[in-house]
């Protein structure tokens, strides 16, 4: 089966992906623009996204899952920017709570194979990352992009029905294939630059009507203020005042998303996620997310 279907918020698209577990946040000015795109087959599941926007990425694969991965504009993003792990392709298993930062114009291409679509012999050998050939990579790539692109020139949804089993199977094999020819390396630990960001972050989440401070954060992480903005600086790209304003900002989008159908007051919000200034929450909100607090609110 083929769908493909376009977002206009960051909390409609990190519902889009099967089996996914996500949450996304947007950390860059304008309007939002999204795109899933996917074949379904039994077993095997071909992605591909692109989101207009900068955006923070919580997320955790489908339990067992088996994923080569592979950004088409070979722009050298990268999906876990504190492990200097990914180039533009390669294959990953256990990505459960991990954090992720893509840029703006982001294009992520996906296969995912679910646990019994490889037999457990292979799955032993697979570390939770491993680095293709670029060249192997990029065949596979372009294969599945005409594959993507050819369900999508039908005028309904695709199915092969009694061929999608053998679909399946010739993926498969072409999976396995790329992974023989594949480095195998141990993932190292999560950078200590990420921990400390994941501290931050759970500190605004833990109590987001305070109005924190690189001060107050560095006071209750018992981390000091020039290694707080460091290491946020190093993990995210984005300084440390300006992601505190944004994850603040996400949080309130949410409650006023949520709230469409409640007889919540902007204000009420803006003051549930530390804004007390509501003229300036209304002038920051805007210039990140390209529409008005009031807008969000009605729909």
């Amino acid at each position: 089966m083929f769908f493909e279907t376009t977002f206009h918020d960051a909390t409609e698209q990190e519902a889009s992906l099967p089996g996914w577990r996500q949450e996304y946040r947007q950390v860059s000015t304008g309007g939002y623009d999204g795109r899933t795109m996917a074949i379904l087959l039994p077993g095997v599941e071909i992605l591909r996204e692109t989101i207009s926007v900068g955006t923070e990425q919580m997320f955790s694969a489908p339990e067992g899952s088996m994923i080569f991965y592979y950004y088409p504009k070979r722009d050298r993003s990268e999906l876990v920017r504190g492990e200097k792990a990914t180039g533009v392709s390669g294959f990953a298993l256990n990505w459960t709570n991990r954090i992720g930062f893509m840029d703006a114009d982001s294009d992520l291409l996906m296969l995912v194979l679910r646990r019994d679509a490889v037999a457990d012999e292979d799955r032993s050998r697979i570390a939770e990352l491993v680095e293709p050939p670029l060249e192997n990579a990029a065949f596979l790539a372009d294969w599945l992009l005409s594959l993507l692109g050819g369900a999508r020139q039908q005028s309904h949804p695709c199915a092969w029905g009694k061929f999608d089993g053998v679909l399946a199977d010739v993926i498969t094999d072409r999976f396995e294939l790329l992974f023989q020819k594949s480095l195998v390396r141990q993932t190292p630990h999560i950078a200590q630059t990420e921990q400390i960001y994941r501290k931050i972050r759970d500190r605004i989440f833990d109590a987001p009507d305070m109005p924190h401070s690189v001060k107050s954060l560095s006071r209750d992480l018992g981390v000091s203020a020039f290694n707080l903005r460091a290491s946020c600086q190093s993990f995210t790209q984005i300084p440390l005042d300006k992601i505190l304003m944004m994850l603040r900002l996400n949080g309130a989008r949410r409650d006023l998303l949520h709230a469409r159908c409640s007889p919540r007051k902007v204000s009420e919000i803006a003051m549930d996620w530390g804004f007390f200034h509501w003229s300036r929450f209304a002038l920051r909100y805007k210039s990140l997310f390209g529409e008005t607090p009031s807008q969000t609110l009605k729909g």
